[in-house]
C-alpha cells in the first residue's frame, strides 16, 4: 500500500458517507415530517398523537370519560398515553435515521440537525 493510502481510503469513505447523507437529506426529512404515532390508553378513552419530535399534534377524548369524573385520573391517563406515544415515535425516528446514516455515526448527534438547510432546493421541491 502507498504511504498515506490508508488515510486516503478512510477520507474517501468519509466523503462517500457525507455525500450519501446530503443526497438523501430531502427524503429523510420528508419521512420524518410525515411521521406521527398515535397511542391509545388501556381503556381506549384517550388517544394521543405526536409528531417525529414528540410534539402533541392531536388529543382525542372519548365522551365516556365524563361518566365518572376524575380530573386527576384523567390527567394521569393523558400523560401516560402521551409518554408512550413519545417513546414509540423516538424508536420510529431512530429507525428512519439509521436507514440513512452511516453505521459508525451516533444517531443522537443527528436528532437536532435542520435537514432543510442541507437538502437542495430541487430535492425539497420534489416532495
Amino acid at each position: 500500500m502507498q504511504p498515506g493510502g490508508e488515510s486516503r481510503q478512510r477520507l474517501e469513505s468519509m466523503m462517500e458517507d457525507a455525500q450519501k447523507l446530503l443526497t438523501n437529506a430531502a427524503e429523510m426529512k420528508r419521512k420524518l415530517d410525515e411521521l406521527t404515532v398515535s397511542t391509545r390508553s388501556e381503556d381506549g378513552f384517550v388517544v394521543a398523537t405526536v409528531d417525529a419530535r414528540g410534539r402533541l399534534v392531536q388529543l382525542d377524548l372519548d365522551p365516556r370519560i365524563y361518566r365518572s369524573p376524575n380530573a386527576g385520573g384523567l390527567a394521569s391517563q393523558i400523560i401516560e398515553t402521551y409518554q408512550r406515544a413519545v417513546d414509540k415515535v423516538d424508536t420510529d425516528t431512530r429507525t428512519i435515521l439509521e436507514r440513512y446514516l452511516p453505521r459508525e455515526f451516533d444517531v443522537d448527534q443527528f436528532t437536532n440537525i435542520d435537514f432543510d438547510k442541507y437538502a437542495s432546493r430541487r430535492d425539497v421541491a420534489d416532495y
